[in-house]
């Protein structure tokens, strides 16, 4: 994949989404990024859903444009592998829970050492300090405990979570920023940099505007549906037979679209601080104009009057909308497996961006030779051993897995090892 960050390379550990995401846009901008999997793979591939040819929706939908390789990081050669792929590398990321990259070794302090150059980049729940550093996270408990999901959802109902893993994805793009922030840093310095980067921080960064309101006026936001807390008109208005439209903030021209042109003046509805006063009985009003015409209708008035409108697609619409493909949003990808996978685009435009590079994510040790011995010159005899110790290495596992049925003690000592192996990543 050709772009603006090529030539740079980058040893992925990530998992799920966080991880996977923010390494996803830096390979989509030119990284040759190294996907870094256990045996067992990253866990994305065993959720439940479709697949393409075996390989499942959730982890294809992170994971393009990446080399995909395998090492048992418990054996010495995997181990290995990983510090010459340091060597000749510019960033290193990972979303374990903090300490576990320096249970396995693979730590900034340790890795400087080999490469002095090093960016390393973690993406966690709750960060490398405080309090809550050690506790499991996922996006769901970031948009709790932020406060995203108290503002979420319709006035008096249980709260939600928004459609999309909104937290995961912002804790990718944090910490893609970051590390494209190190690289120019480093351009200047010659210095490495470690990055650290919680989804509860990033949710936080993402309550801005809402946190600015209550700070400035001592109110906590509410949940408003599609509302806005401080623009009327804004959100999702009922229109004819039940459909929807969508509506930005266009007063007062709304009001003379649709011929309501007496509420400019209405006291209750003259100025901005008003209609929110009246938040209720303004959107009630706008809807009973509304009802005289399907939203379909009123798209079309209002497109021709230059009005910030859209209807409410549903995803095989929008995946089908005139200008979603002519953005290049909907990529069609032919498959190593077989057959073209479609996945969601990057935002990104440039001409340094190399559009039609993209490559499908990659199977389960798919560029194995590629790395081992066209990156790191590795000769088939040295491929031959590291592969022979992961062997050794699952059958040893197998064989405690088998222990643990009746051993309690081993069944303690092989959740002990998973912990220190894998660690628990975010979703």
């Amino acid at each position: 994949m050709k772009g603006p960050l090529s030539g740079y390379r980058i040893v992925d550990f990530s998992r799920a989404i966080a991880g996977p995401f923010g390494t996803m846009l830096l390979a989509d901008l030119g990284a040759e990024v190294i996907k870094i999997e256990s045996p067992i793979g990253d866990p994305s591939r065993k959720v439940a859903g479709p697949d393409h040819e075996g390989e499942l929706f959730y982890y294809m939908a992170f994971n393009r444009n990446k080399k995909g390789i395998i090492l048992d990081l418990a054996t010495d050669s995997g181990r290995e592998a990983i510090y010459d792929l340091v060597k000749i590398s510019d960033v290193v990321w990972d979303n374990f829970r903090p300490g576990v990259m320096k249970r396995l070794g693979f730590d900034y302090e340790t890795l400087k050492k080999i490469n002095p150059g090093i960016i390393s980049c973690s993406v966690s729940g709750y960060g490398a300090t405080g309090p809550y550093a050690e506790r499991p996270s996922y996006d769901i408990t970031a948009l709790a405990l932020s406060g995203v999901m108290s503002i979420t959802g319709e006035p008096g109902g249980r709260p939600v979570r928004p459609g999309p893993p909104i937290i995961d994805m912002a804790g990718g793009m944090f910490g893609a920023l970051g590390v494209t922030s190190a690289l120019t840093r480093r351009e200047r310095t010659g210095e490495g940099e470690k990055i650290d980067v919680s989804l509860l921080d990033s949710s936080i960064t993402l309550l801005a505007y809402e946190l600015s309101y209550y700070f400035c006026s001592g109110i906590i936001p509410q949940p408003l549906g599609s509302g806005h807390l401080a623009i009327l008109p804004y959100g999702v208005y009922k229109c004819k037979d039940d459909s929807y439209i969508a509506i930005g903030p266009v007063w007062p021209r709304l009001a003379r679209a649709i011929g309501a042109e007496w509420m400019i003046e209405d006291p209750r509805f003259k100025s901005g601080k008003d209609r929110v006063e009246h938040r209720e009985e303004f959107n009630r009003t706008i809807e009973e104009y509304l009802a005289k015409a399907p939203a379909s209708d009123w798209l079309e008035l209002f497109n021709a009057e230059d009005m910030a409108c859209a209807p409410i697609n549903n995803l095989a619409e929008a995946a089908a909308d005139p200008q979603v493909l002519h953005r290049n949003m909907i990529l069609s990808l032919p498959h190593s497996l077989g057959g073209e996978i479609r996945l969601a685009g990057n935002p990104i435009k440039m001409p340094a961006i190399d559009e039609s590079d993209h490559a499908a994510p990659p199977t389960m040790g798919q560029h194995n030779i590629d790395v081992l011995s066209g990156i790191l010159g590795y000769s088939e005899e040295k491929i031959r051993k590291l592969r022979e110790e992961e062997e050794e290495h699952r059958e040893e596992m197998e064989r405690r897995v088998r222990k643990t049925s009746i051993d309690p003690a081993a069944r303690r000592l092989e959740e002990q090892l998973a912990r220190e192996g894998e660690g628990k990543q975010d979703e």
